[in-house]
């Protein structure tokens, strides 16, 4: 602490000469670093009327985590009318990135199946899994039309890609 002439002081002056004593002994020894974070930018807007849609409510497990990260990865450009989304038809999103979020496969995949369902994202491009070849998503507006049991979009649930051989070609003819 500082040599001050405590006597003095008006009142307000020595509680907060005493107030950051007092903090100033309370902080820690070390400082652990902070996770470097996953997203994009400080923060996200959300719109009132996405968390205030039924859709939204209706949302179960990891679905509204995901959901906000994703839109955590929109970026914006200011113009002479506003900001407007460049990326909204161009977000990635991968199991990886969930991972380190602590979000497994399975649920992963659970949520994304939802957000799909709800009208909250629709596939732009689907991913094969293979050379990072990864799904490619867009933002949509049709969780404002949504209403109990129905489905907006639905991820395919197998895309086959290079040579499959079918039934028929393993079937022999008896001479």
């Amino acid at each position: 602490m500082e040599n001050l002439n405590i006597n003095n002081m008006k009142m307000d002056e020595r509680y907060e000469v005493h107030k950051h004593a007092y903090l100033d002994m309370l902080k820690p020894q070390y400082h652990v670093h902070d996770k470097k974070p996953l997203g994009r930018g400080k923060g996200t807007f959300v719109e009132r009327d996405l968390f205030e849609s039924p859709a939204f409510i209706a949302l179960k497990g990891v679905a509204p985590q995901m959901l906000i990260y994703l839109l955590g990865k929109r970026e914006f450009q200011q113009t002479k009318n506003g900001r407007i989304c460049v990326n909204e038809k161009e977000l990635k999103l991968s199991y990886v990135e969930l991972q380190k979020l602590g979000i497994t496969q399975p649920r992963a995949t659970r949520g994304f199946d939802e957000l799909l369902e709800k009208g909250f994202l629709r596939i732009e491009h689907h991913g094969g899994g293979c050379q990072k070849d990864m799904n490619v998503y867009s933002l949509s507006n049709q969780y404002l039309l949504w209403r109990e049991g129905t489905v907006f979009f639905t991820r395919p649930k197998a895309i086959s890609k290079g040579f499959i051989r079918t039934k028929r070609q393993f079937q022999h003819t008896n001479p």
